[in-house]
């Protein structure tokens, strides 16, 4: 009598199945050749599934921003040793730098009080004697030294009704006249800074935006 067989290991099962037993696994049932699932899609961020379209439009506005904040941002890191300008018959203002902190002492002539709309402050600005350089100077009255930004040409646009105040009375102003905001130091205002770095972001995210939806 012959002895018995012992009993089909489950790889012998899967071979005679027509399946090969998965390594350290179930064997395969017949006909079943259906693999492990795909891994599930990567979902994309929203920051960047946005139309071609939006993000354009976002990168001029973005853009635009901080173009108008970088004045303030190269002030706020401009030097704290101001350019000295002189005096009185010994004015210096061919080292006049604009977006710099200067100094120059004189006395203003044909000044005129104004009072900033947004903040309701007083304020006085007026033609240093003998120089094309108005002085916005906080108040009414003080020394006659006066430390602060030398503003940007841009800004001259916000003191063309002064300055046309300024001609009524006779006062001999040219053409290219500069500005200086007493009082205002650098490392002082850090909105603009804070904004142009929110902008800067938004800029990144939206020119990456684009160059995803134009090569994908």
């Amino acid at each position: 009598m012959s002895d018995p067989k012992p009993p089909a290991g489950p790889d012998e099962e899967a071979f005679f199945g027509g399946q090969a037993a998965p390594e350290g696994g179930e064997p395969v049932p017949p006909g079943d050749t259906a693999g492990p699932p795909p891994p599930p899609r990567r979902r994309e961020s929203p920051l960047l599934s946005r139309s071609p379209t939006f993000a354009v439009l976002a990168l001029l506005v973005s853009g635009w921003l901080l173009w108008e904040f970088f004045p303030d941002v190269s002030y706020f890191f401009a030097s704290r040793e101001p350019i000295d300008l002189g005096g009185p018959g010994a004015y210096a203002l061919e080292r006049a730098r604009e977006n710099r902190l200067v100094q120059v002492r004189g006395d203003l002539a044909d000044a005129v009080a104004v009072k900033v709309a947004r903040t309701g402050q007083d304020r006085t600005v007026g033609r240093l004697s003998g120089t094309n350089l108005l002085v916005d100077r906080p108040g009414r009255g003080g020394p006659p030294v006066f430390e602060g930004r030398l503003l940007p040409a841009a800004a001259r646009l916000d003191y063309a009704e002064v300055a046309a105040a300024l001609r009524q009375r006779g006062a001999p102003l040219p053409e290219a006249w500069l500005v200086l905001r007493d009082g205002e130091r650098p490392r002082e205002k850090w909105l603009p800074v804070l904004g142009a770095a929110l902008l800067a972001v938004l800029v990144a995210i939206n020119l990456r935006a684009l160059v995803k939806a134009l090569t994908s």
